[in-house]
């Protein structure tokens, strides 16, 4: 994405830049690599040259943050993150949008068959300046066991990617979701496509297992209590199609990581007929004596 300014917030930035620069005995190569964190051709860009400025939102959210220049100074809506937040330094404030109920969709961990719907709550943290998150799974796993798991933890954003990341902790485990938002602009709905990495159990031992995770809402079942909301949509029901181009999606640039699943996808290998020993005397046809 593309920033530009021109006019009087484009020399106001000019200035306040060079004033920036001459408090370091620092050459222009040394400013624009050790303090800007940009090439020496960008900097020359923001200071020599005439007319607008035009510069990557990433190249301009490193000068920012750097130079502690303000944005809002040249007209600018460009999100600074601040060093002494860990979450990303963003305001809650900003992403009411995001906050509300929704349903979190997944593939069943054990063969990817069928999709289990679970729920997400995420509101304002009572806290911390971030928001906070809420998890509840509830359904029958493909072996017949019925589990409910609860997560729960703040939101850590990357305001530069837009990414949401929702480190969860329960005795011991530490899984982590990553969301990208795509907000619609149909009555606030909100669609989140990302990756979770959690533990399964596809072969009898635990072992760390990525699925690709689909999120919509906010939902109005507000006075559902959150387990009757959870379900898991069987392969062949009516909203399995819709959900799977949704997941599939996702699945283009991610991927589910279980063996079973993985030896479905694969082609088999065909046997490598230079190795194929027919007795003792056999001779390996790489390396002929």
């Amino acid at each position: 994405m593309t920033i530009r300014l021109s006019g009087r917030q484009r020399d106001r930035f000019k200035a306040d830049l060079q004033a920036h620069r001459e408090t370091f005995s620092l050459n222009e190569a040394e400013y624009a690599d050790q303090v800007l964190k940009v090439s020496l051709n960008t900097y020359k860009k923001c200071v020599h040259a005439n007319g607008p400025l035009a510069l990557k939102r990433h190249t301009f959210v490193s000068i920012f943050t750097n130079t502690a220049l303000d944005p809002r100074n040249y007209g600018l809506s460009v999100g600074v993150p601040s060093e002494t937040s860990p979450f990303g330094g963003y305001h809650k404030g900003e992403f009411q949008f995001l906050c509300g109920r929704f349903f979190l969709y997944r593939r069943s961990f054990l063969t990817g068959r069928h999709i289990t719907r679970s729920i997400l709550d995420i509101q304002p943290s009572d806290s911390q300046e971030c928001l906070s998150f809420n998890e509840l799974h509830y359904y029958t796993a493909e072996v017949g066991v019925r589990e409910e798991i609860r997560y729960h933890g703040d939101i850590y954003m990357n305001r530069e990617r837009s990414i949401l990341s929702l480190p969860a902790y329960f005795q011991g485990q530490v899984r982590l979701t990553l969301l990208q938002p795509e907000r619609l602009g149909t009555r606030g709905k909100v669609k989140m496509r990302g990756a979770l990495l959690a533990f399964g159990n596809p072969k009898g031992y635990w072992q760390p297992t990525v699925s690709c995770i689909f999120v919509d809402g906010p939902i109005d079942e507000k006075r559902s209590s959150p387990r009757e909301l959870c379900k898991t949509i069987m392969e062949g029901s009516e909203e399995y199609p819709a959900l799977c181009d949704e997941l599939a999606r996702i699945e283009e640039h991610g991927t589910i990581m279980t063996p079973l699943m993985w030896a479905k996808l694969q082609p088999r290998a065909a046997p490598n007929w230079a190795m194929v020993s027919d007795g003792p005397q056999a001779t390996d046809r790489r390396h002929p004596r």
